[in-house]
């Protein structure tokens, strides 16, 4: 038994010897060609580096989108009027009101609604002025626009009812306003009406189309009317925020909303809609959708500098065996197996990629960061990067040096000694 044993140990070290020594032959033979074995590497390099950073690129745009939809509602529907034709061609909107709000009330599976009137305007405080975004809603609309308060309190039932001059503010309008001081309980002028400020706003950053969603200021609904922005429609509404309970109630909830406002509207049976109901749940995921795809896409591009890359180490490598031909005859003339050959010059492709791989990984990584200090953006590192790198490494080395290796090895010893 203690004899087996000892047999199989010596063969296991017989193979790590021989295995040190195919590598060993390998990084000579590669150290021996330096100026031949860096253009070859640098294609792999470029190729990596390009790699790096597209993915680094996706990810960026993929967490921006996310950062961006973040301060969008869960389980939001939107109603907005529908526009009217004549003759193919548009001629205006049909019009939403806040009796279409209260019917809502009836339908099933919402829990927040919240008619929304809105407008850009400039508000001022003391010498200070900001463009702003001022809404006018209910209370529900902490809960359909995702807002939090921050300071202060939230307005009240009961200041929307009695049109109470009481606004919360944004994080950007307390910043160019109010320039560190707390502005709870202070005064700003919004088209020269004086308005209390009682709470302060969560940040939520940019949101779609990069607009600053903390340039905001809200009041009840009430207020907008009657001191911001009169009509000739006084309960005109541009749009109605609902809330479902439950994402899988969304479908069900739309039937609702429909029946509902068909019927208090008085759309006849037969004819279309005055009114559209959109879902933003489908229109969030579309949107994270195209940046899954610009990522890929962006990645797929890059890759083809990996195939040139590719392509480089096999023809440096079908170039090496050409070379070393009379030395792979001696090698097989004094019985070197063929998998031993085939080793050596597969591990030189490895070798090389994988070197070209590694700078490759640290320049693109270093390159992503430095654009992020530059465009002021959060450039993730993750361990996708790492792992491709390792991966090009090896799938790039296996498949340029197959081929080579291949045809070393089915070289006949006696034309290879014969080769000049």
């Amino acid at each position: 038994m203690s004899f087996t044993v000892k047999i199989k140990s010596n063969e296991a070290e017989k193979s790590l010897r021989m295995g040190a020594a195919i590598v060993r032959e390998s990084w000579i033979s590669i150290k021996s060609n330096k100026l031949r074995t860096f253009l070859t590497t640098l294609g792999v390099i470029i190729g990596v580096c390009a790699v790096v950073i597209m993915v680094a690129a996706g990810q960026t745009v993929q967490n921006m989108i996310n950062d961006s939809l973040s301060g969008i509602g869960s389980n939001l529907l939107i109603v907005r009027p529908e526009f009217t034709s004549q003759g193919g061609t548009r001629s205006g909107q049909t019009i939403l009101r806040t009796n279409d709000a209260d019917a809502l009330r009836n339908a099933r599976h919402l829990i927040a609604i919240s008619p929304v009137v809105n407008m850009q305007t400039q508000v001022t405080y003391g010498a200070e002025n900001y463009l702003a975004t001022v809404t006018g809603s209910n209370t529900d609309y902490m809960k359909t626009g995702n807002w939090e308060i921050d300071s202060g309190r939230a307005l009240s039932e009961r200041d929307n009812r009695s049109g109470a001059a009481f606004i919360l503010i944004g994080e950007t309008i307390k910043r160019e306003l109010f320039k560190g001081d707390d502005p709870v309980g202070k005064t700003i002028r919004i088209r020269n009406v004086p308005f209390t400020v009682v709470g302060t706003l969560k940040p939520k950053g940019q949101g779609m189309g990069g607009m600053d969603q903390d340039a905001a200021i809200i009041m009840p609904y009430t207020t907008f009317r009657r001191r911001v922005q009169g009509s000739r429609i006084p309960n005109r509404v541009q749009m109605i925020m609902l809330q479902v309970d439950e994402a899988d109630n969304i479908e069900r909830a739309k039937q609702s909303i429909e029946t509902t406002l068909r019927e208090a509207r008085r759309v006849r049976d037969g004819l279309p809609n005055d009114f559209q109901i959109q879902d933003m749940t489908e229109l969030l995921d579309s949107i994270r959708s195209i940046g899954l795809y610009l990522s890929i896409l962006l990645s797929a591009i890059a890759s083809i500098s990996l195939i040139v890359g590719s392509i480089g180490i096999m023809n440096m490598m079908l170039v090496s065996v050409t070379e070393r031909t009379r030395e792979i005859g001696i090698r097989k003339a004094i019985g070197a197996k063929s998998s031993a050959i085939m080793w050596q010059f597969l591990l030189e492709s490895i070798i090389i990629s994988f070197l070209g791989s590694m700078v490759g990984m640290v320049i693109g990584i270093g390159l992503s960061q430095v654009a992020g200090q530059v465009f002021e953006q959060n450039v993730p590192i993750s361990m996708i990067t790492v792992l491709i790198s390792f991966v090009v490494a090896v799938v790039v080395g296996l498949a340029s040096g197959l081929f080579p290796a291949y045809k070393a090895t089915k070289l006949d010893p006696i034309e290879a000694l014969r080769y000049q």
